[in-house]
């Protein structure tokens, strides 16, 4: 089982108490971070089948303390070149740091952020984008199942603000649908799609 980066942006900083009944709920593998723009947030190395699965078994722990929400979710943008080279999966270490200190490439890679012990961090934003526009680099702009990850909970907590919780659940079902029968359709040849559920009928999907 995979491993996976990620945090989860909360509404606010956890007190003492909040704290601790954060790792009770089985949050030993998430830390309470502050970003640089002063949002608050959990920073999780969480086991799981898929990225989608382990941010979801993170978020159904925090629904578990009172007083705490997600609001977002993302994946730190600070990054070491060794960071960089992972995430993109084509390019070496040693062939970022080249680029960065101008012995190869374009010139102009993006600065680092910090740069404090020997240890400089950069954007991987930047560098992302650096090396698509420079040169050519075919990265996508962001994690997909990240992106979709945080769109969803942005709309849960828009739909759950404006009392419309039910609402959403019934469009997303309605929207979702078309697609969710082609899909079964296609896994299984000559099958029927399912009946449409009776007025009133209790959707499945689930917005917090």
């Amino acid at each position: 089982m995979k491993t996976w980066s990620f945090h989860i942006i909360l509404n606010r900083e956890p007190n003492n108490e909040e704290a601790d009944a954060l790792f009770e709920a089985g949050l030993d593998d998430c830390a309470v971070a502050g970003g640089p723009d002063g949002s608050i947030h959990l920073m999780c190395d969480r086991e799981g089948e898929s990225l989608l699965e382990a941010i979801t078994s993170v978020l159904i722990q925090v629904g578990k303390v009172n007083g705490l929400w997600a609001v977002g979710v993302g994946q730190g943008d600070a990054v070491t070149l060794g960071d960089a080279a992972r995430r993109h999966g084509g390019r070496t270490q040693a062939s970022l740091r080249q680029l960065a200190s101008g012995q190869r490439g374009p010139g102009g890679f993006p600065e680092p952020l910090i740069e404090a012990d020997n240890i400089s961090l950069y954007s991987w934003a930047e560098i992302s984008e650096w090396l698509r526009i420079k040169l050519g680099d075919d990265i996508p702009p962001g994690n997909r199942e990240i992106a979709l990850a945080d769109a969803t909970v942005k709309l849960a907590c828009r739909a759950g603000a404006l009392h419309r919780a039910s609402k959403v659940q019934d469009l997303l079902e309605m929207a979702c649908r078309p697609l969710r029968t082609e899909t079964e359709t296609e896994a299984e040849p000559g099958a029927k799609p399912k009946p449409e559920p009776k007025s009133g009928a209790k959707s499945e999907v689930r917005v917090a």
